[in-house]
């Protein structure tokens, strides 16, 4: 039997096998899982790096692999209208640190500190306390410096190979004519953005858009193996013209500060000229002024000197003080309203109380609406009890006018026959005529800080049941209303223009920095107010008013002339005791050539001093300064003058050379420039002359002429004519060889004397020196 092979029997694995076996499965489990676990996350970081975040990473990493360098734009220019730059800027640079760059290269802070302060002018304490600061990497230590102290910037840097002081292009704004419409174009800040005037109005379009250069850069900015630079072109601003002329607003500050100074005004005065055919602003004024090249000093020497001794107050009050807090405060606030006050442009941002020269708009509204007519009649007494009002009206006559005509009751400024005009027009009538003439709205001036005035209202003007008369009776001559000096100008252009109320403007064009014109205005008509006629018929009252009434101070040798006076209370004012104070705001509207009106020129004076002893009146004061003015812009303007032979006395002309002519040959020459002439001596030729050659004086003047070696070589002393009449003046002067050109009025009255003259007493001149002489009407009290 065979024997079967045993077979091998499995060994059952024992316990630990098991489990080793498994644990190793586990863990390859484990593996593979955390494997995918861990892909995943960082897939998931890679996405959200790559497309998530994608824009935040590529921002951070060009932010520390690029170096970007400003480039400034060039602030555009302004202009006047004939092209003279009002401002402008030039090319600067700002001095700044890099605080890092100067640790990491060891430089000797201090002692770099001390040479740039010698070339900056800064405290060298100062500039190591911004050396220090090595969390940034840009510390501005002065600001938009001129080329010869960036050279000088630039030698330290050169010569002791600093690394970590910098340079960078800039623009500085400047004002050439520095004072010369300084309200109007206003001022650029520190960061070269505008703050005031046609800067801050205009800021958008003359600031421009600043441009770059971006290059590469490695760990603390050292240069990159492989690197680019992009270079971001800036935009320019655009420019922008003006309708404003330099010399016409010369000759308007001019003419006011002198007015200022010779009454004493002690709170500054306003004045503009306007074209009344098309709405441009040819000058702005508002004294007293700043210079915007240094905006933040204070120009007004008492507002100066009470704000220093409020700063010195303070200095003296205990440390950490309440009472030294406060006192620091008031000087913070003296400082702040002073600066505000200098900047401000009071013809578009302040109301005032016009008072006779708005009699002008009742009339033309009596006028137009057929309320009165010019063959009307009115009585003036000297004062009135009018139903309706409490007080007695009196007019500034209190002797009163009599029997006077529509025209004349604009001639002599009679309140008492506008009262009667305002109130046969009635209040809504009138208050409809004043809204049409602007005076309830902003007239759209491209200035900034407009105002509306202060006007009542329709019910108060037009209600007299309830309201009495008062408020009615007082607009009728200007008073208790506020329009603003622009809305005045505006509204009396509509009157003398044809009747259109036009819309102002001080901007012609603006062009970009290819020359391309982005914007243009142009006369703009809002509505018509009063008719052709009406208006006509005003030209020809408004005339009269300077030829035969209070205003024949404002009259012009050689130009036909037209406007109104004005003398207001400030009826707003009040004293310390609260009682209303005696100040006057003085006036003169004028208007010319009235043939055919062109300009219109308001000068207001505010608060003239009476200790002067002048009569305050807009008639002796405003009216001969606007006629100043008008004597000086008229001729530049291109107006010519129509003057008669009496009018040659007045006008000024050029002594021609004489010398070697005989009495013939100089008498045809001194005929065409209307002179006479005195022959002196024997001789056959003119051997000398007085006035001597290019010396001016009036025509009609008689000049003599030697022929012999006889002429007087000594100086006269210039005597006071103050207070003289025409003939007192006339023969003074000619006893002493001096010649008198007559400015102002054309009358010889004994009430009209001399005012001014333009050659102080007590100076010394040569013979034959013509001495200008302003004669003032002082009867023309209103």
């Amino acid at each position: 039997m065979k024997q079967q092979p045993q077979r091998r029997r499995r060994r059952a694995p024992k316990r630990e096998e098991v489990s080793t076996t498994h644990v190793r499965k586990g863990i390859f489990f484990l593996m593979i899982l955390l494997g995918v676990v861990s892909f995943c996350a960082v897939a998931g970081m890679l996405v959200k790096l790559m497309l998530v975040d994608h824009d935040y990473y590529e921002a951070k990493a060009i932010r520390n692999q690029t170096r970007s360098t400003s480039v400034t734009a060039s602030r555009g220019t302004i202009y006047d209208r004939n092209g003279n730059v009002l401002a402008a800027s030039s090319s600067v640079e700002n001095v700044f640190l890099d605080p890092l760059e100067l640790s990491q290269n060891k430089v000797d802070v201090p002692a770099l500190a001390k040479k740039l302060a010698a070339v900056l002018d800064l405290d060298a304490g100062w500039i190591e306390e911004q050396a220090a600061d090595t969390s940034l990497r840009y510390k501005v230590i002065k600001r938009r410096q001129a080329q010869e102290v960036c050279d000088k910037v630039r030698e330290i840097i050169a010569e002791d190979k600093i690394i970590g002081v910098h340079l960078e292009p800039d623009s500085q704004r400047y004002y050439p004519y520095h004072d010369v419409a300084a309200q109007i174009i206003g001022f650029t800040n520190t960061e070269n953005v505008g703050s005031e005037g046609l800067e801050a109005y205009y800021n958008d379009e003359l600031q421009g858009t600043a441009g770059a250069v971006i290059t590469t850069k490695g760990n603390y900015e050292t240069q990159m193996l492989y690197s680019y630079e992009k270079y971001y072109q800036a935009s320019d601003g655009d420019s922008i013209h003006l309708t404003l002329d330099t010399t016409v607003q010369y000759y308007l500050q001019k003419q006011m500060q002198d007015a200022v100074d010779r009454y004493d005004v002690l709170n500054g005065a306003f004045g503009i000229v306007m074209n009344c055919k098309t709405g441009e602003i040819v000058a702005m004024c508002t004294l007293g002024s700043y210079d915007p090249n240094d905006y933040q000093e204070i120009y007004d020497e008492d507002l100066r000197t009470q704000i220093e001794e409020l700063y010195t107050k303070a200095e003296k009050q205990p440390e950490n003080s309440t009472a030294r807090t406060e006192a620091f405060n008031a000087y913070n606030a003296a400082v702040r309203d002073a600066r505000l006050k200098q900047w401000r442009n009071r013809c578009v941002s302040d109301g005032y109380e016009p008072g006779s020269t708005f009699k002008i708009l009742t009339l033309a509204a009596a006028l137009d609406s057929g309320a009165v007519t010019t063959a009307d009649t009115f009585y003036c007494g000297g004062s009135e009890k009018i139903e309706g009002r409490e007080q007695i009206l009196n007019c500034w006559n209190h002797a009163g006018h009599g029997s006077e005509t529509t025209a004349q009751a604009l001639q002599k400024s009679c309140n008492i026959a506008f009262a009667h005009i305002g109130l046969r027009t009635g209040g809504g009538t009138l208050y409809d005529y004043c809204r049409a003439f602007g005076l309830m709205e902003q007239t759209g001036i491209d200035l900034p800080g407009e105002a509306s005035g202060v006007f009542h209202t329709r019910e108060r003007l037009a209600n007299t049941a309830s309201y009495g008369t008062s408020y009615l009776i007082a607009t009728s001559f200007g008073q208790t209303i506020k329009p603003t000096p622009i809305q005045l100008v505006t509204a009396i252009s509509a009157v003398v223009n044809g009747g259109y109320l036009l819309e102002p403007y001080v901007v012609s064009e603006i062009v970009d920095s290819e020359g391309n014109v982005v914007q243009q205005n142009a006369r703009t008509v809002v509505r018509q107010v009063i008719s052709e006629e009406t208006s006509a018929t005003m030209r020809q009252i408004i005339e009269s008013v300077v030829t035969e009434g209070t205003a024949k101070n404002g009259s012009v040798v050689g130009y036909r002339i037209g406007g109104k006076t004005g003398t207001a209370e400030k009826t707003d004012q009040t004293d310390s005791n609260g009682q209303q104070t005696n100040d006057k705001i003085v006036s003169f509207v004028g208007i010319a050539p009235m043939d055919d009106p062109e300009y219109v020129v308001l000068i207001a004076l505010d608060t003239p001093n009476p200790a002067t002893g002048t009569y305050i009146s807009g008639g002796v004061m405003a009216a001969p300064t606007v006629a100043r003015v008008m004597e000086d812009i008229l001729p530049y303007l291109g107006v010519e003058p129509d003057y008669s032979e009496v009018d040659m006395s007045r006008v000024t002309v050029r002594m021609p050379n004489l010398a070697g002519k005989t009495e013939s040959e100089a008498a045809a020459i001194l005929e065409e420039d209307h002179l006479n002439y005195k022959i002196i001596g024997d001789g056959d030729k003119i051997v000398s002359q007085i006035p001597a050659h290019g010396r001016e004086l009036p025509g009609n003047s008689t000049v003599l002429l030697y022929t012999d070696d006889s002429m007087p070589t000594d100086e006269v002393e210039v005597p006071n004519l103050t207070g003289m009449t025409v003939a007192q003046a006339s023969t003074t002067l000619s006893q002493l060889g001096l010649y008198l050109q007559a400015k102002g009025t054309d009358s010889n009255a004994w009430y009209v004397v001399v005012t001014k003259q333009d050659i102080d007493a007590g100076t010394k001149v040569p013979r034959g020196t013509m001495i200008a002489v302003t004669f003032t009407d002082t009867t023309a009290l209103d």
